[in-house]
């Protein structure tokens, strides 16, 4: 190319590069004002992080919807509970029970705030449409000749949904026992008790007013000897046991009471670094605040056992030891091929 033609097409260049450069300019800056407009509560798609794709999606959580208001239901009489049965035969939802006559919800929990150390303790949340659900079980298969078990055996046997620990009837010389409707023993110790009647209310009666005559009165299901109770008349935590002689955390076994058809089993573990155990006025504190207006303490120690699906679940001091007799809810869907619906253990 010679001089003249170099000098003819040189503006013509100059011109092109110009309007190049003003039109990145203005892509630029529509760029920037699309990405200022981009809604703040909006993270845009970024590259896959090991094999995960991230999308568009809100930085702060839906919120979940608001449920339309249910209408209060009549208040729950003694014989028939309203609770949240299933009516479609027997049904698992994790650490839940489900069937037309039984609701059973289970927690674990681990608290290290409450108490002010490390606590484990077990709660089974039960509701029965018929207080007879709630049996007792002795280690022989008879309440007229004790013998010593383990709780797993007895358990499965009369095929529990869920076990605790008993009252120890059999190293209770003296005691009142009064187990499924039948009367086997009729003596006490002078020691409170727990009366569980069949028109689904409990009672606990401090040593002092317990007069056998007016307690064999009773339209007894369950009586249970051992104690103490952990809750006064008005369903306050009893603070101070001094006939128990056991002032230090231990492993506890106990059953409360809501109301007809609502009761409570509770184990704790103890004596170990994981779980240090409560003290009785603590367990009467924890009872009180699961919403209980009766509670009583059962045979604890290295007795407390907590039984749930077919295996003990709860961590018995030494490994536990060998028991005279268990409280349990029978398995209604031993036989029934219930439905299982997300099996995944649920805790605190």
């Amino acid at each position: 190319m010679n001089k003249q033609a170099f000098k003819t097409r040189l503006p013509a260049v100059i011109w092109i590069l110009l309007c190049a450069g003003l039109i990145a300019l203005v892509v630029r800056a529509l760029t920037l004002k699309s990405t200022a407009e981009t809604p703040k509560d909006v993270i845009m798609p970024v590259h896959a992080t090991e094999g995960v794709l991230r999308t568009a999606v809100p930085a702060t959580p839906t919120p979940a919807p608001t449920l339309a208001p249910v209408p209060a239901s009549e208040p729950a009489s003694s014989t028939s509970p309203s609770y949240p049965f299933w009516s479609e035969g027997a049904l698992w939802i994790g650490d839940s029970y489900r069937s037309p006559t039984l609701s059973v919800d289970l927690r674990v929990v681990r608290d290290s705030k409450t108490f002010r150390k490390n606590v484990v303790y077990y709660v089974a949340d039960i509701h029965v449409a018929d207080v007879t659900q709630i049996r007792a079980e002795a280690s022989s298969g008879d309440f007229k000749h004790p013998r010593y078990g383990e709780v797993k055996r007895m358990a499965d046997r009369v095929h529990a949904l869920v076990a605790i620990s008993g009252d120890y009837f059999s190293c209770q010389a003296g005691s009142l026992v009064i187990r499924n409707g039948e009367v086997y023993r009729k003596s006490t110790r002078n020691s409170d008790v727990c009366l569980l009647l069949k028109n689904g209310e409990m009672e606990t009666l401090r040593a002092t007013r317990s007069n056998m005559s007016e307690i064999l009165e009773k339209d007894i299901w369950q009586c249970w000897d051992f104690g103490p109770a952990l809750l006064d008349s008005d369903g306050e935590a009893i603070l101070s046991y001094p006939e128990s002689g056991i002032f230090v955390g231990n492993p506890r076994s106990c059953i409360g009471y809501v109301e007809p058809g609502h009761y409570i089993f509770v184990v704790v573990d103890g004596r170990q670094r994981a779980s240090r155990g409560l003290t009785l006025a603590e367990l009467a504190q924890l009872m009180q605040s699961l919403g209980c207006v009766r509670a009583y303490n059962l045979d604890g120690g290295a007795s407390a056992h907590f039984y749930w699906k077919n295996d003990v679940i709860s961590k018995p001091f030494d490994g536990g030891r060998s028991i005279s007799d268990i409280i349990y809810i029978a398995n209604e869907s031993y036989d029934a091929s219930p439905f299982y619906f997300g099996m995944k253990g649920r805790s605190e």
